[in-house]
């Protein structure tokens, strides 16, 4: 693994009690901080992956869960590649 990147989990939350999908990914730091590459860890299967897809539509809010405890709200968009989101930082409002 590259020192840029990390292991952790992409949460999509229902609410704050139901979280409905819990997804291992590889993440890559981008240059300028507060953004990410994610790939899913081990790749997702066709039915998952268009899952995955229909909840970034529904609600592109996820959680970025960092092995250390470390919790950070991000924005997921598709990236041109199929296996692979891009997730951004929030702003907290």
């Amino acid at each position: 693994m590259r020192a840029d990147e990390d292991r952790a989990h992409l949460e999509w939350w229902a609410n704050r009690s139901t979280c409905l999908a819990r997804i291992p990914v590889r993440v890559t730091a981008l240059p300028g901080g507060g953004a990410w590459d994610a790939v899913p860890l081990p790749p997702l299967g066709h039915a998952a992956g268009e899952d995955l897809r229909l909840l970034v539509e529904a609600d592109p809010c996820f959680s970025l869960r960092f092995g250390d405890g470390s919790v950070t709200v991000v924005e997921a968009e598709h990236s041109d590649d199929v296996g692979r989101l891009r997730l951004s930082a929030t702003t907290p409002s």
